[in-house]
């Protein structure tokens, strides 16, 4: 089976690279292709070094499954053109995530809509800063989700490479005591927080924010859910942190919904330890999503989460749907 991922050169190409190699992902070849301008570069795979195809030019005539984490707008020209040849599809980009004949999912809440696809489907993954929120609410489902309210404290890396450099760069700057440049970000990020990511809509909502609204309903199956989300950058390079308050059906104490959570494969830090609660560096790195800060007043439960952004929430649910795909018999060898 060959596989190709689009975007190689990306964050998160880079990182579904490393987990292909590090988790035994069984692919004859793995092919890197990215953008014109990337051609010719090398990244890494396991203990090999892949050089880069260009995606314009570039034929999936012999690949089983393409794995594209680029943007939107190279999603929307080269899926159909993978699909066309045969290949199966999982998008980590926004182009197809609210398509209703496409299926949303994480691997982590909703793996059961990777059954049955049709040949050379499509699956689209959800924004990074949805999937943990959505792992987290999906344990506390039997206790009634009645309304959700959180604010998402988000790391450069979300915005990629050039976001990062120009944290880099800002604070450097600042230290020499020279202006900032501000390029990348509507104001300066260094030794700041900005309380808006993307544009907004009539309502005052951001891009980020309807996204997180939309997606975690549909993964979670209620459409009707009121979530209100206050999305965040903050100026660290990479993880993502969640305030989450959720009013609930149903009466839980702090153990009860900390087991839940637990079962849902998500790492409980105990409040009572000395380092009880984890921030976004602690969870750089790993493949978890770490829960602490716990705590209830009546029905109303509070807790904070936080993952690696690019590797927890983005780089794993592709591989994840991947193997999911590759356990159902779903591909043929080409």
């Amino acid at each position: 089976m060959q596989v190709a991922v689009v975007g190689a050169t990306s964050l998160v190409g880079q990182s579904i690279l490393e987990l292909l190699a590090v988790r035994g992902f069984p692919a004859e070849r793995v092919v890197a292709v990215d953008v014109p301008e990337r051609e010719g570069e090398t990244v890494a795979y396991g203990n090999r070094e892949l050089e880069v195809r260009a995606v314009d030019s570039f034929g999936f005539d012999e690949i089983a499954l393409a794995l594209f984490a680029a943007g939107s707008d190279i999603a929307r020209a080269h899926v159909p053109q993978a699909r066309a040849a045969g290949a199966a599809v999982v998008d980590f980009s926004a182009a197809f995530r609210h398509d209703p004949e496409v299926p949303l999912v994480a691997p982590s809440v909703n793996a059961a809509e990777l059954e049955g696809l049709a040949e050379a489907a499509l699956v689209a993954v959800p924004n990074c800063t949805v999937i943990p929120l959505a792992q987290a609410l999906q344990a506390l489902r039997p206790l009634g989700l009645q309304r959700v309210t959180v604010s998402t404290y988000q790391s450069v890396s979300g915005s990629g490479q050039a976001a990062m450099e120009e944290l880099a760069n800002q604070t450097t700057a600042l230290f020499s005591q020279r202006d900032a440049e501000v390029t990348v970000f509507p104001k300066r990020i260094a030794y700041n927080v900005l309380p808006l990511i993307g544009d907004r809509n009539a309502e005052g909502i951001s891009d980020e924010e309807q996204s997180v609204i939309d997606e975690t309903r549909r993964l979670l199956g209620q459409p009707e859910l009121p979530v209100f989300a206050t999305c965040v950058r903050v100026p660290t390079f990479f993880g993502h942190g969640w305030s989450v308050t959720v009013d609930l059906e149903k009466g839980v104490d702090a153990g009860r919904a900390a087991l839940l959570l637990q079962a849902a494969g998500i790492k409980v830090r105990d409040e009572k330890t000395a380092d009880g609660f984890v921030t976004p560096m602690e969870a750089t790195g790993n493949d978890v999503v770490w829960a602490s800060r716990i705590r209830r007043q009546g029905n109303t439960l509070a807790f904070w989460l936080t993952a690696d952004n690019v590797r927890t929430g983005a780089a794993l649910p592709v591989v994840a749907i991947a193997e999911t795909l590759l356990k159902n018999g779903y591909f043929a060898v080409r």
